[in-house]
């Protein structure tokens, strides 16, 4: 091939990967203000596709007929792990040490993830286990690792597909265009292929962590840039004049502001974003290193800026890998900071760490060997005892399996569905002596409209029937087509009504004492049947109160009943000497999984002025703690 053993550092490179980590740490830190941040881990795809084609083309040159020998292969791993590790190490030591003074419940699996993520297997885990960012309990401290991991494996992908083609294809002088032009039609094809299956797992299945964890489906933007990588040595880029330098930044800046054009758009959990976003995103940048190429300084300086984005962008792998455990943990350890400074905090301190992994760690190593040696084995004194006292099951599980909830849907044809007669439920409560669950015990048993959920719980409430609880008010449903948020809630909720109606604009109110979290399934899904289809974007539900088990899969259970689209506010609980700060805990998971979910966190507000906000039993509200309960509301869903 006609490449040159020696290259130059690319200026801009660096730049195009500090946007790439802003739009990551922005989806990752703010959720729900970027929903489509993921995307960008494209044009890390892209750009490493394209160095790493250029690396094995010049290694093909220097090796010359060894190239693709198990000793080219070994060498070419061990350079890629020598690479990863270091930084893979760092951030490993630095999470769990600081988990060793968070919450136990972070650290739950903590062991086997460790293990994932230095045998780059993360991405394939997930796929197995089917716990990723958007649906697990208990985030994991090291999910992240899945780009290493898929990088990892598809450089060696890569490796084998030219060691393969140069083996069984030995070109003449005079035949090395031909043979440039078939290597870089084989890598589009196997980057056509993989978009292809990305589509069909996640565009047609929807299974979408497989789509976006598989090597398989995952690796078409890294052989686009390794087809460029190839299409530059054809085609011998060199930068244009300056009085043409205009068109490449046209060029550049309409590529990246499609890409972050996107970002507010696209979701993870949906068609667009894989047979779409996660494509076009790879072309687009994809013709931005072409316009890079193009914009390369000839005898010119580089501006003070540029290089300042540079630099930053050079840390980009560092910060990547340091701050989802830092957004993990920190809450937890600065729990007396406001929740809306701690993502600063989190971008802050890994730009912090990263620099001093470059600036410092880096070279005390090589110049102090033997001191350095020892502090690092001192150094993994905190995270190993964090990997030993790491839980298998967080204690929301395990409050989960002590409060087993059975849940099981009842679905009827057309012809059997009925509507209940409301009319004399309170003069039958009157007969029963007010035990209304006893009617709607026996009420279970017929037909309704749309499916009911019903639970076995352990003690008294063995076999409790929820649809009095669970059913909406059809007579009002005709007021969610004017209505921007919805708010479902118990007592506490049915308190603040009136201050809510005041308050949040275009709001509808359904509240009723005594409701668990699991009867917003009913209630959501009912509400959406008889307003054909359709909800308010917002849904508030605040179904704290009552002492109920539930777990990540209730939430997505309402989730999935109210349909795609919506954005959903959970309201935390206070009740006073009955903490809910497993109920509590599981909201703020679910807020960190799903960027459409977001908290209002009414306990901490009524912990700080309980004599002011609440009455006597702690619980429900006085006048005071009404309208603050609807002013959270509506600072939360405003910005929404």
């Amino acid at each position: 091939m006609g490449v040159k053993a020696d290259h130059k550092r690319i200026v801009g490179l660096d730049t195009l990967k500090l946007i790439a980590i802003v739009l990551i740490v922005i989806y990752h830190c703010f959720p729900g203000l970027l929903p489509g941040g993921f995307l960008a881990v494209e044009i890390f795809f892209v750009i490493s596709g394209f160095l790493i084609g250029q690396k094995l083309l010049r290694t093909k040159i220097k090796e010359g007929n060894k190239f693709g020998k198990p000793k080219s292969f070994f060498r070419f791993v061990g350079e890629r792990l020598k690479r990863f590790l270091p930084t893979l190490i760092f951030c490993m030591i630095i999470t769990l040490s600081l988990a060793y003074f968070a919450n136990p419940d972070l650290l739950t699996n903590a062991r086997q993830n460790s293990l994932f993520a230095v045998t780059f297997s993360t991405n394939i885990a997930s796929i197995v286990t089917e716990s990723t960012y958007e649906n697990s309990l208990i985030p994991n401290l090291f999910n992240q690792t899945w780009f290493l991991a898929l990088e990892l494996q598809v450089c060696i992908i890569c490796f084998l597909v030219l060691s393969c083609f140069f083996n069984f294809s030995s070109p003449e002088k005079k035949k090395v265009k031909r043979a440039e032009i078939w290597l870089l039609s084989i890598c589009l094809f196997i980057g056509f292929i993989s978009f292809v299956l990305m589509g069909i797992y996640g565009g047609r299945y929807g299974l979408y962590d497989r789509a976006y964890f598989g090597p398989d489906s995952h690796i078409g933007a890294f052989f686009f840039g390794v087809a460029f990588a190839i299409f530059t040595t054809m085609k011998k880029f060199k930068p244009s004049k300056k009085s043409k330098l205009w068109i490449g930044w046209i060029i550049l800046v309409l590529c990246l502001s499609g890409i972050v054009a996107m970002t507010p758009f696209i979701r993870y959990s949906s068609e667009e974003a894989f047979l779409i976003g996660l494509p076009a995103t790879s072309v687009l940048t994809l013709i931005s290193l072409v316009a890079i190429l193009k914009l390369q300084p000839i005898k010119r300086s580089v501006p003070k800026f540029l290089k300042l984005f540079e630099y930053l962008g050079s840390l980009s792998f560092a910060v990547y890998l340091l701050h989802w455990g830092l957004y993990i943990i920190l809450p937890s350890l600065l729990s007396f900071w406001p929740l809306n400074v701690i993502p600063y905090i989190v971008i802050a301190s890994s730009i912090i760490l990263a620099v001093l992994l470059q600036k410092v760690i880096y070279p005390f190593s090589k110049r102090h060997k033997i001191i350095f040696t020892i502090l690092l084995l001192l150094s993994f004194i905190l995270p190993v005892l964090s990997l030993i006292k790491a839980p298998t099951k967080s204690s929301i599980e395990e409050n989960l399996e002590a409060e087993a909830v059975v849940a099981s849907e009842v679905v009827l044809n057309e012809s059997e569905k009925t509507v209940l007669d409301y009319s004399d439920i309170d003069a039958l409560g009157n007969l029963l002596n007010n035990d209304v669950m006893q009617f709607f015990d026996a009420a279970e048993n017929f037909a309704k409209p749309y499916p009911v959920v019903t639970y076995i719980a352990g003690g008294s409430n063995s076999s409790s029937g929820r649809a009095y609880y669970n059913t909406p008010d059809h007579s009002r449903a005709a007021y969610l087509s004017s209505a921007r948020v919805m708010v479902i809630g118990d007592s506490v909720v049915l308190g603040a009504t009136s201050a809510i109606y005041s308050t949040v604009p275009n709001v509808f109110v359904d509240a009723m004492g005594s409701r668990n979290m699991i009867d917003a399934i009913n209630l959501v899904a009912g509400y959406r049947a008889d307003n054909n289809g359709n909800l308010p974007y917002i849904i508030v539900i605040g179904l704290i109160t009552n002492y109920s088990a539930f777990g990540a899969g209730t939430l997505t259970a309402i989730m999935d009943a109210a349909g795609p689209g919506h954005q959903f506010v959970f309201l935390t609980g206070y009740c006073g000497d009955y903490p809910r700060d497993a109920q509590n805990a599981t909201l703020r998971y679910a807020a960190s999984s799903y960027g459409n979910v977001h908290v209002a966190d009414w306990a901490s507000i009524a912990a700080a002025n309980v004599s002011q906000y609440t009455n006597a039993d702690h619980i429900h509200l006085s006048p005071a703690g009404r309208q603050a309960y609807a002013e959270l509301i509506n600072g939360v869903v405003s910005g929404l």
